[in-house]
């Protein structure tokens, strides 16, 4: 008897996978894929406005690190470097901006030269010229500039980092209603297709770099 018990309780626990499980399991796999397949734009699109992001503050922090050790242009004498964005300049519009070098006997510690001149065809030995123009268009095409929050008129701003601090300048932050000073500058990012998805680069006068 006690034989035949533990063959039973051997037999029952052995059995195989049923049609209805399998049928259960191919179920749950295709829902997810829907799911999946459904949200792939949208989730193609986040990650796009992620990536832009994060690409603006690591360009921020690179060149804050300019700004605090220094560096200098061979053959170029360099006060400081900086970021430019303007969304109504017709050669940056809300795809582009720049790292320029800031030059010149008396730095503004601003971008004071529109002419976009390579700093590696500058031959004007007083004026700021462009390390690197980021576009967007050709990384992240889904991706626009879509304002700039605390600053005149929300359409520009020029972040410069001058040694050896470095110091931070920010032109042109906006007063509020008491009439202080904004002390930062909030780069809003959003997909284009989708305006309301934001994301936001933060940089204060003590050059605090957040990403919100």
């Amino acid at each position: 008897m006690v034989y035949a018990s533990n063959n039973l309780k051997r037999t029952s626990s052995s059995r195989g996978i049923t049609l209805i499980e399998i049928l259960v399991v191919v179920f749950i796999i295709a829902l997810f894929s829907s799911i999946l397949v459904t949200d792939f734009p949208k989730i193609k699109r986040q990650f796009a406005l992620t990536r832009a992001v994060y690409k603006m503050s690591q360009d921020l922090r690179r060149t804050q690190d300019m700004g605090f050790s220094g560096q200098q242009i061979e053959g170029l004498d360099v006060k400081g470097y900086g970021v430019y964005i303007n969304l109504d300049d017709a050669n940056l519009r809300n795809k582009k901006y720049i790292i320029y070098a800031d030059r010149g006997n008396t730095p503004d510690q601003k971008y004071s030269e529109e002419s976009f001149v390579d700093c590696r065809q500058q031959t004007n030995p007083q004026a700021d010229c462009v390390i690197e123009e980021i576009d967007l268009s050709q990384t992240e095409p889904e991706v626009i500039i879509n304002t700039i929050e605390n600053t005149a008129d929300g359409r520009w701003v020029d972040i410069n980092f001058a040694p050896p601090n470095p110091a931070t300048t920010i032109t042109e932050l906006a007063e509020d209603s008491s009439g202080t000073k904004f002390n930062r500058a909030m780069i809003i990012f959003a997909i284009e297709s989708e305006p309301l998805k934001e994301r936001m680069v933060s940089v204060n006068t003590s050059g605090l770099i957040e990403i919100k």
